[in-house]
Order: C-alpha cells, then structure tokens, then sequence
C-alpha cells in the first residue's frame, strides 16, 4: 500500500503493535519522528514548516494526533511531487485524527487498521488465507483444548506475549485507566469518571454477544443513555469492540434490527470479568458468548489482514409462535452474494442440530456452512456443513 500511496496512515487501538511495525519495515532513509517527544511535538505545533525542513521525506510521524497543525503541511508537500510512499503516521485517538485526514488528506492518503495478534500470527501462520469454508482432508487442530482456552484468556495484545500470567491483570488494569480513559477524556473532559468508565466497561464484558440495548447498558452502569451511547460510539472507534450488523437482506419484519455488541479483543474481555486463567474460564457462566466473541473477531481480523472485505452480519428472525424457536446464525460470511453460515459452539462433539438454521438463507445464496467449535479435527458432518476447529481459523 506504502508504494501506491503518497501517504500511508496505520491506525488502531493503543498498544497493538503500530509503531513497532513499522519501525521494522522502515527504510534506513526514512527518518523517525515521534510526538511523544515533546521537543518534536511543540515544533510541529508551532512551525510545520520547520518540523519538515529537520525531518525531510520519507519520514514517519508517530502519534501524529498530537499535532492536528502538520495536516495541511503534508498534503502541501506530497502535493508537489509525483512521488509514492513519502510520508508514514501512526495515530491512535481516531476521531479526531480522521476528521483531520479527511479534511485535508483525502485521495493522497490509504489507511490500515491493525488489530492485535491474531490467532494465525501467534500461530506464526501469518499468511493464513481468509477463511472461506472448503473441504480437501481432515486436519487435526493446531493446539488442544486446554491451549486454545488460554489463548482466549490471554488476548493478542503483544506485550501479554512475554508478561507472567500473574501480571496481566495489572496490565489490563493500566491500560484502561492510561490509554482508554485518557483518550476518551481528550474527546471529552467531563464525559466520565473513571470509576464510573470502569463499572461501564464491566457491564459492556457481561454483554459481549449480546444485541446492545443502550437503555439496559445505562441504567446497570448508572450513567445517562446519552452518555452510553457516545461511549459505545468511542470504543468502537478506538477499536475495543465492534457492532455487527443484523443480515437484513430480505423484508420479512420478524427480522431484528439491532446490532450485536462483541468485544475485539477477548483478553480484555476476560480481564474485565474477572477471568485469569483457563480454569476460570471454563467454570465462568458467560464463557460461552466470550467465545462466541472470539471467534467472530478472529474471523473478522483474519479477513482483514488478508485485504478481504467480505461483508459480516449476524442472523435472528424472532419466533412466530409459541412452538418455534428464534433462528438465529452467529455469524454470516457475504462475498458476491454468496452467504457462508458460522455457527459457534464451545463444544467438542458437534453434530447437525447445531447446524438446524443454516437453512434460512436461501439454497442458492447460501454456500457451505461451518460449525466452528472445540473438535479436535477438521471433519464433516454431511457434504455441505463443515467441522472446523477453532485453532484452524
């Protein structure tokens, strides 16, 4: 992307591993600038054009952020040349930053979320493809039960890679009160305290997978639903959860509107609930739509990192009567018209009942469905409906 755009813009939330990255894919001619550093920082606030005159292209600028002044700067400079990857930035406060960029850097500027570590890349499987549903032969899982439930626990932000098990917590406990809270108080000074952002977050943890009901989320957290709200919108900015929509492909009105609230990183998820380790996990009664979370995610980020921009919904058509369940798919896969049914269960045995509304997309735009689950192999349970381990995502 670097090499098709004049600049190259990484985002995504605090501590996923954005500058580190690039660091590594830097080039020895492109100089380092970080706005942490306050020498740095009061130029590029003061004088952008003696900022770049010290720090001339290519460069990268880290926590670019800080300094909204640099914006029209840059687009003055990769305006008068032709030339391709000359400016790198790193942001995290996303809001704010891509107002910015899209005042004053649209058509010369491509974005690149990252997310933390995926499963593959903790796999070291980082070029696994995006996941379509096929099947060649059985493959056994990469990791046992026990394993995958502690990478679950752990969560893929890098710096839990090498921290001792029992400082994560701590972790966790900094960087919300650091990074979360910080940023959400630069967006506004009196939108929430933080021992009230932190009995917010707990309440959003026990609600992962859940349809978000902003009403039930204010009042359990004690604070207005108009606050609720802006906080919702601010987490799913920074990228600490995500809403996935409801399919509502067709027009029959039993179909929900509301979107499912899931965590992106289920470390945190699990840090909030008070979750430490694998046997806490297990005997936690919201386990269930904590790996619900999970794997969506996975599925998600795993696309993403792969340049594939499917489209992701959740399916659930309410009941119709006193004698017929809710259908309801965890998770659609959507590529040119093609919906692929996931269904997710933390179960070892799987079989086709947990398969039973795949059924409610139509046969001919419905591709083969996946039961992904705690099996230990990649299988088949009829010719088109797939076992698939969750270690293989």
């Amino acid at each position: 992307m670097a090499e098709d755009f004049k600049v190259l813009l990484v985002t995504g939330s605090r501590q996923v591993g954005k500058t580190t990255l690039l660091k590594m894919l830097r080039e020895e001619s492109r100089r380092y600038i970080t706005l942490d550093n306050n020498a740095s920082l009061n130029l590029a606030k003061d004088d952008p054009e003696a900022f770049f005159i010290m720090n001339p292209c290519p460069c990268m600028i880290d926590e670019v952020q800080r300094a909204p002044e640099l914006f029209l700067k840059i687009k003055e400079i990769v305006d008068s040349s032709d030339k391709k990857n000359q400016v790198w930035l790193t942001g995290s406060q996303k809001p704010r930053l891509m107002k910015h960029v899209s005042d004053t850097l649209a058509g010369r500027v491509v974005e690149v979320n990252m997310f933390p570590l995926s499963q593959a890349e903790k796999q070291d499987s980082p070029y696994r493809p995006s996941f379509y549903p096929h099947w060649d032969e059985r493959q056994p899982s990469i990791w046992d039960y026990m394993e995958t439930i502690g990478n679950i626990v752990q969560g893929g932000y890098p710096e839990l890679i090498s921290l001792k098990k029992e400082n994560r917590a701590d972790w966790f406990a900094s960087y919300i009160s650091t990074y979360l809270l910080g940023d959400i108080l630069n967006e506004d000074g009196n939108l929430i305290d933080i021992s009230s952002f932190q009995r917010f977050l707990k309440v959003l943890a026990a609600r992962t997978a859940e349809q978000i009901n902003f009403s039930a989320i204010a009042s359990e957290a004690d604070i207005s639903s108009y606050k609720a709200r802006n906080l919702v919108s601010l987490l799913v900015s920074y990228g600490i959860i995500f809403l996935l929509p409801p399919y509502s492909g067709n027009t029959l009105k039993t179909i929900v509107k509301t979107p499912r609230m899931h965590f992106t990183d289920s470390g945190l998820c699990c840090a909030l609930l008070g979750i430490e380790d694998a046997e806490g996990f297990l005997n936690h009664p919201l386990s269930g739509r904590i790996f619900e979370s999970y794997v969506v995610s996975e599925m998600i980020r795993n696309a993403r990192n792969n340049g594939d921009y499917a489209n992701f919904y959740f399916y659930r058509e309410e009941s119709k009567g006193k004698n017929t369940g809710s259908a309801e798919i965890d998770l659609l896969k959507e590529k040119g018209g093609i919906f692929y049914p996931i269904e997710v269960k933390m179960n070892a045995t799987p079989c086709l009942k947990m398969a039973k509304w795949f059924g409610s997309i139509p046969e001919d735009k419905r591709g083969m469905g996946t039961i992904v689950c705690m099996h230990n192999e990649k299988t088949l349970l009829s010719k088109d409906t797939l076992v698939l381990p969750v270690s293989l995502i």
